[in-house]
């Protein structure tokens, strides 16, 4: 052969050498994409290459043991995927939803965040609809019910559950031994009159309950109505059950709470919105029992160490319609719509709940885990809590409508907080008060009912 001969089959050798080699490469890049997760959370990836860079955003709200476990979630996060980094962003609740309201209007909102579908009323339209990515998460996990009343919002699934709540009475043992209360009191708006009355009778420095302006609200009044007439405050078409006249009972009700040294005065508990286990009357033992979602029992069990903090039912009208302590989403991870990595912010969401690792790490910090995988890992680690378990399953034996976004909606319940506290302070009469309630919460359904058109 000579040698242009030689020269000319190497060169076509090579050539068709480099064919197969880039359709070879296109196969591999072709096959690259994720699988969908299993039911454990976990992800196959099927591609050699390294992936790209990820930088998200995650904020969220929360106390410090929330804080801690979070940030050790996310850590080992990052460790398993490493082309993820994730920063975070964390804060006490108190003004958490005005702040991603700003951020939403200046364009700076995180990825990943921290949410409850009573937000959507007014943050709603900046949330992603996780529909769109159903294949990056194992929603099979769930209850229905739990996706159906808690993650839904105008056929927008504006979040996936983190954890389910439900309140509960959280009491001081050593306080009811000490004051002859027994501990399986089964709990009525009447006997809380009676028995904390007779708690202060004997100690002018005690008191049976102690309650912020939120826990007026959502855990005393609204109950307390609610569980009588059968019906939610506030309907899907923006219109109200309540009454001035129920109005006007639960104000002097709650006015006569305060008068016979039952509840707390709201001056000095008010400074502890959010944090009633810093307040020093309970630290002190001075404070029988509270009410509130039982995922925070273990913040009030830690505040007093030498006492035995346990869970009791939810107070109830003896001839109620309905309990008011549905189970609910505590709260669950939302994705901003504008966000740059929305299919990896679907896949992390989808290992902080459903992956057995990430359930163990974060516990019930967010409530009992919604995610049957998640509740499975907890249990057979001890990760569970007896105490908050008893108090789910104190809150199923009695049947509850779900709350709507409306029904517990930020807005209306600002709006009625004003009308709350002129009562407390002596401003109005229950009467008066219940008057201006009503006014005002239909204006501001009005309002909300006309933005959303």
């Amino acid at each position: 052969m000579n040698r242009r001969n030689w020269v000319m089959m190497l060169t076509l050798f090579v050539t068709m050498a480099l064919i197969a080699s880039a359709c070879s490469g296109a196969s591999q890049r072709d096959s690259g994409s994720s699988a969908a997760p299993a039911s454990n959370g976990s992800s196959v990836v099927q591609s050699e290459e390294s992936p790209a860079e990820v930088k998200l955003r995650f904020a969220w709200w929360g106390n410090d043991p929330r804080h801690q476990a979070t940030l050790e979630a996310l850590g080992k996060y990052m460790e398993l995927h490493p082309h993820v980094k994730i920063e975070a962003e964390y804060m006490g609740f108190d003004g958490y939803v005005k702040k991603l309201a700003t951020q939403f209007a200046g364009r700076a909102a995180p990825d990943v965040f921290q949410y409850g579908n009573a937000f959507s009323d007014q943050l709603g339209d900046f949330v992603y609809d996780l529909q769109e990515v159903r294949n990056l998460i194992d929603l099979s996990t769930f209850p229905e019910s739990t996706i159906r009343d808690s993650a839904m919002w105008r056929d927008k699934m504006t979040l996936i559950p983190a954890g389910i709540i439900a309140a509960a009475t959280i009491y001081n043992a050593d306080f009811f031994d000490k004051y002859g209360i027994p501990h399986d009191t089964v709990w009525t708006w009447d006997n809380l009159l009676e028995i904390g009355a007779k708690v202060h009778e004997q100690n002018s420095g005690a008191y049976l309950i102690t309650a912020d302006s939120d826990v007026i609200d959502k855990l005393i009044l609204v109950p307390y109505i609610t569980q009588k007439s059968g019906e939610l405050w506030v309907n899907d078409d923006y219109t109200m059950n309540v009454t001035e006249e129920q109005l006007t009972e639960a104000y002097t009700y709650l006015m006569e709470l305060y008068e016979r040294g039952v509840l707390e005065p709201f001056g000095d508990s008010t400074a502890f919105v959010g944090k009633m286990e810093q307040n020093p009357k309970w630290v002190k033992g001075e404070i029988g029992m509270l009410f509130d979602y039982v995922a925070a029992y273990e913040k009030y069990a830690a505040a007093i160490s030498e006492a035995t903090i346990a869970v009791g039912p939810f107070p109830m009208h003896a001839d109620a319609v309905q309990s008011a302590n549905p189970l609910v989403t505590s709260n669950g991870f939302a994705v901003n719509k504008d966000s740059e990595y929305k299919e990896e912010a679907a896949k992390l969401i989808n290992w902080l709940v459903n992956d057995p690792e990430a359930a163990v790490i974060l516990g019930t910090h967010r409530g009992t885990p919604a995610s049957s995988s998640a509740l499975q890992a907890i249990t057979e680690a001890g990760v569970l809590n007896p105490q908050v378990k008893l108090g789910i399953e104190l809150a199923t034996q009695h049947e509850s409508l779900p709350l709507t976004p409306l029904s517990d909606s930020p807005n209306v319940r600002v709006v009625h907080a004003e009308s709350v506290q002129k009562v407390i302070y002596g401003r109005s009469t229950p009467q008066e008060a219940s008057a201006e309630a009503i006014r005002n919460m239909a204006e501001k359904l009005a309002e909300m009912k006309a933005e959303a058109q």
